[in-house]
């Protein structure tokens, strides 16, 4: 099945183009600046993350640029596979339409990032803990929705198996190959 939805399409170019002007325009106008947002907990400090994950930096594994790129064109392929399935095996709503439109904007945020950016312009610094951006937020949104829409819909989520929905999963896309 086709994803049809333009709206959603619509909105993930909104939300990559606004993650990306924002961006370009702190790179060449506020790199250099520091502005309490709310002292002090936030700020405005933009800083390039040049270890192309969270992990990578927090655990100082040292792995490259190109896998990094390799793992994240993967996910970003099975988020689209995921929500295609989900789509048409199970259930298509507007929650799951905005849930795929935040992680998938998030997903390929990061690919641009690590392609066209050689890492990460973060510019939100949450003091004494890390400085993130927008794809971020828009990953955390989508955390977030899951966990609200685990909790609206927690009887018919008991309902699905992890198990059978695993397997169902991998014989759609081997099917679709």
């Amino acid at each position: 099945m086709k994803i049809s939805s333009r709206i959603t399409w619509l909105g993930i170019l909104f939300l990559i183009a606004l993650e990306q002007i924002i961006k370009v325009v702190i790179n060449n106008n506020y790199l250099d600046k520091n502005i309490p947002l709310l002292p002090p907990l936030l700020y405005f400090k933009p800083m390039f993350n040049r270890d192309y994950s969270w992990i990578n930096a927090m655990l100082q594994l040292g792995v490259g640029k190109w896998l990094h790129i390799v793992l994240v064109a993967a996910m970003t392929i099975l988020i689209y596979k995921f929500y295609e399935f989900i789509s048409s095996q199970i259930v298509s709503s507007n929650a799951i339409n905005v849930m795929f439109a935040f992680v998938f904007s998030g997903a390929v945020c990061s690919l641009i990032d690590k392609i066209f950016w050689n890492g990460s312009l973060d510019y939100i610094m949450l003091n004494g803990f890390f400085t993130f951006d927008l794809k971020d937020l828009y990953v955390n949104i989508f955390v977030a929705l899951v966990i609200l829409l685990m909790l609206i819909n927690s009887k018919s989520i008991r309902k699905i198996e992890d198990k059978s929905l695993f397997s169902s999963f991998i014989k759609y896309i081997f099917h679709k190959v």
